[in-house]
């Protein structure tokens, strides 16, 4: 099933731009002319493509209005095909379903400074904080690893603004770099990453704590139980097996209960809901073990659970 056409809007795309080598950047708006919804720096939505694919995009916020959305995409050869039917097949004038924008990777209100930090395409998200963050007059710094200038999307307007530096690849890679830039930063910058998976993992273990935010495109894999367990609906009073190697969200959707869901990866977060009663293991890449248990929440689609029962808010 998935979102339910209430959560979805008919967009059509008007316009398909070079942003930089592989990358695309798409313009959409809406059919009826009403407004589209407004959004924050670091939102995302999904797009359902043809063939039931629903792959998540992250908004270029400061090109965005009430008339437009603008996402780019790269085109990844050896991804699950999203990227490419969007590069090789998709036409101006297309008509694409897509969901209400999410953001799971907001900017703080506070005044620290802020260093951000992108890898690849990576920089769309972290691209838009900049922009926000200019506008605030908040101290941003910027650092962009792309392969390549010509690879480097937005990389004329950033190669001149200020606190912005450019690194490009080298045999050696990003990871020295990285360090330096780290052992630099004051103990009360925030930091924002969306990139690599190695480079995210490099600063999810530098003991950054809290300060530390990070986007990811992609999750290591559901955590599955290696027993059953049970989970219960609070709302319906509907009790379930989860079988070993299973996931929450297929038992739920083969038995016929209406749940969201999206990437069945664990990185959009359309498939949160609040738990109860037990205790999840949680296996998504939105939210961390400590910010799940702070909202009591988990993603069905990706989690398991560590106790025999699970009381959850369906």
């Amino acid at each position: 099933m998935g979102p339910s056409d209430s959560q979805r809007m008919a967009l059509r795309l008007t316009a398909m731009r070079y942003g930089a080598r592989e990358i695309l950047l798409y313009e959409l708006e809406p059919l009826d002319g009403n407004a589209l919804p407004p959004v924050s720096a670091g939102a995302h939505l999904d797009l359902h493509l043809p063939g039931d694919l629903i792959r998540q995009y992250s908004l270029i916020t400061s090109l965005c209005d009430a008339e437009r959305y603008v996402v780019g995409v790269k085109r990844d050869a050896e991804g699950r095909g999203g990227s490419r039917w969007l590069h090789d097949q998709a036409r101006v004038g297309q008509t694409l379903e897509v969901s209400l924008p999410r953001n799971h990777f907001p900017l703080s209100v506070a005044e620290t400074p802020v260093c951000l930090i992108a890898g690849g395409i990576g920089i769309t998200p972290i691209y838009s904080m900049f922009k926000a963050l200019q506008q605030t007059g908040r101290p941003v710094q910027l650092h962009y690893w792309s392969r390549s200038p010509e690879h480097a999307l937005f990389r004329r307007e950033l190669e001149t603004a200020p606190g912005v530096t450019l690194h490009f690849a080298r045999a050696s890679g990003p990871q020295s770099d990285l360090l330096a830039l780290l052992g630099n930063l004051t103990a009360e910058t925030e930091i924002y990453a969306c990139g690599p998976g190695s480079m995210l993992d490099q600063l999810d273990s530098s003991g950054l704590g809290e300060r530390l935010h990070v986007e990811r495109f992609v999750s290591a894999g559901p955590v599955l139980a290696e027993g059953a367990f049970n989970v219960v609906l609070a709302r319906s009073g509907h009790e379930y097996v989860i079988p070993p190697g299973e996931t929450i969200l297929n038992v739920l959707l083969e038995a016929g209960e209406d749940v969201l869901y999206s990437c069945e990866q664990g990185v959009c977060g359309a498939c949160e809901v609040k738990v109860l009663e037990g205790q999840p293991v949680h296996g998504d890449t939105v939210y961390s073990a400590e910010e799940h248990t702070r909202r009591s929440s988990m993603m069905i689609c990706c989690s398991s659970s560590a106790s025999a029962r699970l009381l959850l808010d369906i």
